[in-house]
């Protein structure tokens, strides 16, 4: 359940607010980060209220022509460094994540459409399947997100999760870099859950992320997540139970 944890602010402006609005190259490019947090949030919900390692690659381009598009495959990692008080197994790898991206072509100057598939795996048989579908587009610097997701299988059922997301670029030198973002959630629950459906969550950040070399790059970044109604996000442990998250990170583009 990746890429929400700090609303993705990993390494600054070098992670993209979502991994299916990712910008591809069309002569093919692979990223890869490294980052350390003092949580796991997913959606609000916390996963882990303890430090964590969480590894990720992600490979765009393939050579398309940038008048059909362009596609993105990835993969990303948890790795539970402490043990959430006993409710998940410390030094371990808890979860690992497969998806799959595609961006139409551009059809309107400025705006993005884009549709993808995210996998969940947790350590044995568990897994959660989800579809997703959206949409970004950029006014006065101001980058705007809307992202559907819904759940096809697993463990989340056929619950639909709705994302709206905004960020503002700065950048500070050459090298040094900085954004802020803001996301807010709305979740459609299936009738397997008996929690009501509604505002979930929301958050806003901070990044700030700076060029070591011209493929390597170190960020920071630090989010505040907020509960939206406590009838559809619950508190207490694998609800809201954290916060803030601080994450530290390192990419490098090749």
């Amino acid at each position: 359940m990746n890429k929400i944890i700090t609303t993705t602010l990993t390494a600054g402006l070098i992670a993209s607010m979502s991994y299916a609005e990712e910008a591809t190259a069309p002569a093919g490019s692979v990223s890869v980060t490294a980052d350390f947090a003092s949580a796991y949030v997913f959606r609000g919900v916390t996963l882990n209220d303890g430090a964590v390692f969480q590894p990720g690659i992600e490979v765009s381009g393939f050579g398309m022509p940038e008048e059909y598009g362009s596609f993105v495959l990835g993969a990303w990692g948890n790795y539970d460094i402490d043990d959430y008080s006993g409710n998940v197994p410390g030094s371990t790898f808890t979860e690992t994540d497969w998806y799959a991206s595609y961006s139409l072509p551009e059809i309107v100057d400025g705006l993005d459409l884009f549709v993808g598939y995210c996998e969940y795996t947790y350590g044995g048989a568990a897994r959660d399947e989800e579809l997703n579908i959206g949409a970004g587009y950029e006014i006065a610097g101001i980058g705007l997100g809307l992202t559907l997701y819904q759940g096809v299988g697993g463990l989340i059922g056929s619950q639909t999760y709705v994302e709206l997301t905004a960020g503002y670029a700065l950048e500070l030198s050459e090298e040094l870099n900085a954004s802020i973002d803001a996301s807010a959630g709305f979740m459609e629950y299936d009738d397997a859950v008996t929690l009501d459906s509604g505002f979930h969550n929301y958050s806003i950040g901070a990044s700030i992320s700076y060029a070591l070399t011209e493929n390597w790059s170190a960020g920071a970044s630090i989010t505040y997540i907020g509960q939206g109604d406590d009838k559809v996000l619950a508190d207490g442990v694998f609800g809201y139970d954290v916060e803030a998250v601080g994450m530290i990170g390192l990419a490098c583009d090749m």
